[in-house]
């Protein structure tokens, strides 16, 4: 008798173990992979801060309004090597990168020749990067420009800030009944370094070249049959399906912190480099893989069958818009409110033209409510769900990732290569009220009359110089203005930057 107990006991044992470790596989099936050696790991955007529709907050705490944004959620940092001979590594994504763009904007047609002919650090086997390999060095930590100028360098003389454009070797080949003249030609994606855009655009743009890794950026999405796709060459899950229907970007973080599908419950707001992953720029409409994602459809201005913007969990924290004050209904004070988001179906201008493309990346306005009156602003977009990846949960964020004293300097360099780079762009979603300022449309100001200026209250500044100080888009405050300075070992009072503001038409 006892020893039947035993071996009932035993089978007991045995069965329990058995359980287990099943269970543990089809955990472990259903998980995504966190592997360090993934062929396209998606570089962190670095953003540390978090913000509600008017201004940085505070991280919100799990089930309060604006939980589950960018800072929220941290991935692979960025981790660079600067070599000390105009290279700079990835150390995460594999590529390497020439630090400086080309000294001169040029036609498209001629960017692969630079590239082919370039020598620099020893190496010749330079090549004109994709867009998802130019996107990767994308910094969102505190904007304007959206790259880490430590490691990355500018061109230019500050005047045309706006138009750090840098070709990638993506051409656009999506034909609308209606496109902007942009588009006209041969126009294929740029990424600006300033204002953080990707846009299809033709004219003469700068080239930043890369070498190394070249599956980076080829995605390889498996169909789970349960309503999710997941990459394995990112380690992300993705849903299947968008929610259907325009949202607000707080009701897009609430959404997406509270979807449950395929059983998963820890699906987030994708951050931007994030959904950015799963555009797909080889010509096709939608700028997605409709094999693996089903899209809303939708109907343009024009009535053209179009596809939705997506929204990103990631804030543009440096941009301000107005909103009316509470204690004065007739006042109007800045406040942040913007986000990024990509374009699935054409990124059209007000009048339903294709302006910058399927597949393009811009930002808008969160809500309505803070509407800054430009006419040009959305508010309500789709949203696609995202989980697993090398991503743990930051609900504080971290202030580390703000350089407080960086400088953002602009080496010499010719912008003005057969016609202005930039010309024909005007304001559309995300393009930001550097826009309409004040300023000629697609110029930054004059700084040269702020410099005379200075000079008649004893400061001494080149023009290049006080653009450096000003900063911004937008426009800063004489307050903030001060700050700058004292940034700079210079001394000015408020009233005196409230004049160099006046005199640069930045009132």
């Amino acid at each position: 008798m006892k020893i039947v107990q035993q071996l009932k006991s035993l089978k007991s044992i045995l069965f329990f173990t058995s359980l287990c470790t099943t269970l543990l596989i089809i955990s472990c099936k259903s998980e995504l992979a966190t592997s360090s050696d993934l062929t396209y790991p998606i570089v962190d955007t670095n953003q540390g801060f978090s913000y509600d529709n008017y201004n940085q907050i505070d991280g919100p705490k799990e089930g309060e309004a604006f939980y589950g944004q960018d800072a929220q959620y941290t991935g692979i940092k960025p981790s660079y090597t600067d070599t000390g001979d105009g290279v700079i590594t990835d150390n995460v994504t594999g590529l390497v990168w020439t630090q400086n763009l080309s000294t001169m904007a040029m036609p498209w047609s001629e960017a692969s020749s630079y590239c082919d002919t370039l020598t620099t650090g020893g190496y010749n086997d330079w090549r004109l990067p994709t867009v998802k390999e130019l996107w990767s060095i994308r910094d969102f930590s505190q904007g304007w420009p959206w790259l880490d100028t430590d490691y990355f360098h500018l061109v230019g003389d500050g005047s045309e800030q706006r138009q750090h454009h840098s070709w990638t070797s993506n051409r656009y080949l999506v034909k609308s009944d209606y496109q902007n003249q942009q588009l006209e030609g041969e126009p294929s994606f740029i990424v600006n370094d300033w204002t953080g855009h990707i846009k299809a655009m033709s004219g003469n743009r700068f080239v930043r070249a890369v070498r190394g890794n070249k599956n980076y950026g080829i995605n390889n999405f498996v169909d789970n049959n349960d309503e999710t796709i997941t990459d394995k060459a990112t380690g992300l899950m993705w849903s299947k399906n968008d929610n259907g229907e325009a949202i607000n970007w707080e009701a897009a973080l609430a959404y997406a912190e509270n979807a449950t599908v395929a059983d998963y419950e820890d699906w987030r707001l994708p951050n931007i480099k994030e959904l950015q992953s799963i555009a797909d720029y080889s010509g096709v409409f939608p700028a997605m893989d409709t094999t693996m994602f089903n899209l809303t459809t939708l109907k343009d201005v024009k009535g053209q069958t179009d596809y939705p913007f997506y929204w990103s969990s990631t804030n543009n924290p440096y941009i301000d818009a107005l909103h009316h004050d509470a204690n004065a209904t007739d006042t109007i004070e800045p406040g942040y409110s913007y986000a990024w988001m990509l374009a699935a179906g054409y990124c059209a201008d007000m009048e339903g033209n294709d302006l910058h493309g399927a597949g393009a990346v811009v930002f808008d306005t969160k809500s309505e409510e803070v509407s800054d009156g430009s006419g040009i602003e959305v508010f309500y977009h789709h949203v696609r769900l995202v989980r697993g990846g090398n991503v743990t949960k930051t609900p504080a964020g971290d202030a580390t990732t703000v350089k407080n004293n960086r400088v953002v300097s602009f080496p010499d360099g010719i912008t003005n290569v057969g016609g202005r780079p930039g010309q024909g762009e005007h304001p559309r979603q995300g393009d930001g009220p550097e826009q309409r300022d004040g300023a000629e449309q697609g110029r930054g100001p004059n700084f040269t009359p702020g410099a005379a200026y200075l000079k008649t209250i004893g400061i001494t500044v080149t023009s290049e110089k006080l653009a450096t100080i000003i900063a911004g888009p937008p426009a800063p405050s004489a307050s903030k203005v001060v700050t700058n300075f004292a940034k700079n070992d210079i001394v000015i009072t408020e009233a005196q930057a409230q004049a160099l503001l006046n005199t640069l038409n930045l009132r």
